[in-house]
């Protein structure tokens, strides 16, 4: 008999209203703190609130997982209605929140089957899509996990900050870097590789280091099958919808997704920091 498999992620995910609804998809908030005040996002924060706010906050904000209470208040709901659970999750190298799901799990009873996303924000949706296709196909929850464990390992991402003052504040770069970084007018594209953020390229201008994300990305096109990309934006929405644009019309069949960067990750960038995630094979 085929067994009830509930689909579970976090907010970092940023995913849809209408695609939770239509894969039943559980989402678990991590938090922004304000001034000593927590706010889960995009339920008492949202992330347009989020990113006007920031750059006026004397006090950098700082961010939390979800509770292991959280967790097990929704496996113990789940029990009811699911045999397992398929967690999909922000990078275990960024966040802890993929081993306060396996703790909670542990603590309520519920079988859970956790893959970490590697990444987190818009290479998350496919995977979470793709479990719920092999779910209908009849998979058992751990053929899921090691298919999707496969698929996490051909995730690319890359994003362009858009504050070095903000990566300073939250002690990404030093003061020295941020004031020289400042002079020379310096934006820093950033790379995944094994589940950290490492840097990738410095490049002169916001300009050429937008073309330069563009770039990265249309070579990759070019040279490998591509799927599931996704473009991250804060308050750049318009210039999102734009290089949509660009890149559908170099490969009009592939998948294009925007994806809004979740507060608790642009904490670290600012507003501004737009990115580019896919799936790469061949």
């Amino acid at each position: 008999m085929t067994q009830r498999i509930a689909l579970i992620t976090d907010s970092t995910s940023s995913i849809d209203a209408e695609t939770a609804a239509r894969y039943n998809i559980h989402i678990v908030s991590l938090s922004v703190v304000f001034d000593n005040e927590s706010y889960k996002e995009n339920i008492e924060i949202t992330t347009d609130e989020f990113y006007r706010r920031l750059p006026h906050e004397e006090v950098f904000p700082t961010t939390s997982q979800p509770s292991v209470g959280s967790f097990a208040e929704l496996f113990e709901q789940l029990k009811g209605s699911y045999d397992a659970g398929i967690a999909v999750h922000i990078s275990s190298h960024l966040s802890g929140t993929l081993q306060t799901a396996e703790l909670a799990a542990e603590m309520a009873g519920f079988p859970l089957f956790t893959v970490d996303s590697k990444m987190g924000a818009g290479s998350i949706r496919p995977l979470l899509v793709r479990g719920a296709q092999l779910a209908d196909e009849g998979s058992t929850p751990g053929e899921i996990q090691e298919q999707l464990k496969e698929m996490a390992s051909h995730a690319r991402g890359y994003l362009l900050l858009g504050s070095l003052e903000q990566a300073h504040k939250g002690g990404r770069i030093s003061r020295g870097k941020l004031i020289l970084g400042t002079l020379l007018k310096i934006h820093p594209l950033l790379t995944f590789d094994g589940g950290q953020i490492i840097p990738f390229e410095k490049i002169r201008t916001r300009k050429r280091a937008e073309s330069r994300l563009l770039q990265i990305a249309e070579d990759a096109i070019t040279s490998f099958r591509v799927e599931n990309m996704s473009i991250i934006y804060t308050t750049t929405k318009e210039k999102a919808e734009v290089w949509k644009e660009k890149i559908q019309e170099l490969s009009p069949g592939l998948s294009i997704h925007l994806c809004p960067l979740s507060p608790v990750i642009g904490v670290h960038g600012g507003a501004e920091t737009m990115g580019i995630m896919w799936y790469e094979y061949g």
